[in-house]
């Protein structure tokens, strides 16, 4: 058989043998979506719009634990200052009609009553021992109590005891207005106007070392002079403001 007539069947034939062309890497189909980030570890609090700035409230005032000293005293459930008490009860040393002479006057002028007991050379040891302070509130019934006490102990080292009895006198006094009025130093003492002034409390202390005094010939006690500048300071601490009259 001539070769020329088969020679288009030849070619046919090759190109059916081919191997088939590469499939294109172009898809058409649309790439996974990316995994989801994990989750916090822990979840941040919600704030109130504005409070990342926000300061946290001032600390209200702490109340004070003690009345004013600087301020007059004054009566319990009255609000009054203490000077219009209508009965006052003055109680200590030989120092009370010092400062008594000159403020029993203006009590008086007004109506109220003013009683001084005083015993000469007492101490705070013996007003606490015996039973003149409780006999004297019963008799009297003060709204207002001045206690003159100490200037005979102004060596004595026993504080200790001295604290004691001023925490005695206090709690008969009770819930009546109340100044304990120290004594004008004479000396250098041992500690007792500062155990005093420790515990005389709700008793209002009033300071006499502050003050200066000329005395009387023993030295101790204040002359009438100065013991009228002393009882002056003592009425202004009770809130009296007319003047005291000299006798």
């Amino acid at each position: 058989m001539p070769l020329r007539p088969l020679l288009p069947l030849l070619l046919l034939l090759g190109a059916c043998s081919r191997p088939d062309a590469p499939a294109s890497t172009t898809s058409s189909a649309r790439a996974p979506a990316p995994p989801a980030p994990a989750a916090a570890a822990a979840k941040a609090p919600v704030q109130p719009a504005g409070s990342a700035l926000a300061k946290p409230p001032a600390p209200k005032p702490a109340r004070a634990l003690e009345p004013d000293a600087t301020a007059p005293l004054r009566l319990p459930g009255r609000g009054e200052p203490a000077a219009l008490a209508k009965r006052v009860l003055h109680v200590g040393d030989s120092m009370v009609p010092l400062v008594g002479n000159y403020l029993r006057p203006v009590f008086e002028k007004r109506g109220a009553s003013y009683a001084m007991v005083s015993t000469h050379s007492s101490s705070t040891r013996t007003w606490a021992a015996d039973d003149k302070l409780d006999a004297a509130l019963k008799e009297h019934a003060p709204e207002l109590v001045l206690i003159s006490l100490g200037s005979n102990e102004l060596f004595d080292k026993d504080l200790a005891a001295i604290g004691d009895a001023v925490r005695a006198i206090v709690e008969r006094v009770g819930d009546r207005a109340c100044l304990w009025i120290a004594p004008p130093a004479w000396a250098k003492d041992f500690g007792f106007a500062e155990v005093v002034r420790k515990n005389a409390s709700p008793c209002r202390y009033f300071d006499s070392t502050k003050l200066k005094f000329t005395r009387q010939e023993d030295g101790r006690h204040p002359d009438w002079s100065s013991s009228y500048g002393w009882a002056r300071q003592v009425y202004a601490a009770l809130g009296g403001t007319d003047p005291l009259p000299k006798n």
